[in-house]
């Protein structure tokens, strides 16, 4: 039977019924970016990202501790010092994941080359992401001092940092957790509690297993504190999740980082080739960005290819290094 004459198309992929045919196309490419950063990262949400528009620089302030004194009859009290200080992070570099496809090539594709270019680019960007904020928690717990400068030991100090007896320990549950306790311990000593503060603690995955074999973490429901409940595995007595991750950087030295430059002094490179665990609270960091992550498909009429974009700008820096401890082999 022949199609009567009409003007009544569905257009799945326009906005509303109307507009370009392919707008919707660009929309579900950035679905599968986003969906696939939400399942592939383990801090994705974790620490919050203040927007850094109109300049450069994200900034924190902090306030020491206040003093108390006795009040005497007859004497009008002075008035004592509340130190103050400030920390900073510069979000200056764009990260861009590009896949350029030739025209031929596109429509001879027999299957959505866009979604599985957008799932490898929230693959990478996943991976991505996390390392950076697993890097500068480690270099947090190494912090000797506040970050903020003017109120070191006014109520603000250094992280935390437990060497193990020996270089395999951490494949000996027992030990392994012990040094989390000990850990824990000097967290404590600086008024963090790591439950109620929500501090994890990151391993790789020989390090969770050696826990997760030996009994020593549950399966649980996990409350943050502001309500959020999530599924999590919980080291047992302690209350704290643990993350598995091979994103961890434990093992690894790092360099040439993609947000490391001069300016930064190469703030995303190190040595972390004796790294075994990380416990940090979001207090423990301060994280910014200009251009959240950000995804496109478009066509060019000069070259003649379609590129599929996903890019992001951000920054992560120490803040609260008390808020942060690690573990390290001997």
């Amino acid at each position: 039977m022949a199609l009567e004459s009409t003007t009544a198309f569905t257009r799945p992929g326009q906005v509303g019924g109307t507009g370009d045919i392919d707008a919707l196309h660009i929309e579900e490419y950035t679905g599968v970016v986003e969906s696939t950063i939400a399942r592939k990262s383990a801090l994705e949400g974790f620490v919050q990202r203040r927007s850094v528009r109109g300049t450069s620089i994200i900034t924190n302030f902090a306030v020491g501790e206040s003093t108390l004194q006795k009040l005497t009859p007859g004497t009008t009290p002075d008035g004592t010092v509340t130190k103050f200080g400030k920390n900073s992070v510069q979000v200056d570099t764009v990260i861009l994941a590009r896949n350029i496809f030739p025209l031929l090539e596109t429509w001879q594709t027999s299957f959505d080359a866009r979604q599985e270019v957008g799932q490898e680019h929230g693959k990478k960007i996943a991976k991505f992401n996390d390392q950076a904020f697993f890097i500068q928690a480690l270099k947090t717990a190494l912090l000797t001092a506040a970050r903020h400068s003017g109120v070191d030991g006014a109520g603000h100090s250094g992280g935390s940092k437990i060497t193990m007896a020996g270089s395999s320990d951490n494949l000996d549950p027992a030990k392994l957790y012990g040094y989390l306790a000990d850990l824990f311990v000097q967290m404590e000593q600086k008024d963090v509690d790591p439950r109620t503060d929500d501090v994890i603690v990151a391993v790789k995955p020989a390090e969770f297993y050696t826990l997760l074999q030996n009994e020593q973490l549950i399966n649980t429901q996990y409350k943050t504190s502001n309500g959020t409940s999530i599924e999590a595995m919980v080291l047992k007595t302690y209350g704290v999740p643990v993350v598995s991750s091979n994103n961890f950087p434990g093992g690894s030295n790092i360099s040439g980082h993609l947000l490391s430059n001069s300016d930064n002094g190469n703030a995303y490179d190190g040595d972390f080739t004796k790294a075994v665990a990380v416990a940090f609270s979001p207090r423990a960091l301060l994280a910014g960005e200009t251009i959240p992550l950000t995804t496109s498909v478009f066509w060019d009429e000069k070259s003649k290819h379609w590129f599929v974009d996903a890019y992001e700008s951000f920054a992560v820096g120490p803040n609260r290094a008390e808020f942060a401890g690690a573990i390290y082999k001997p």
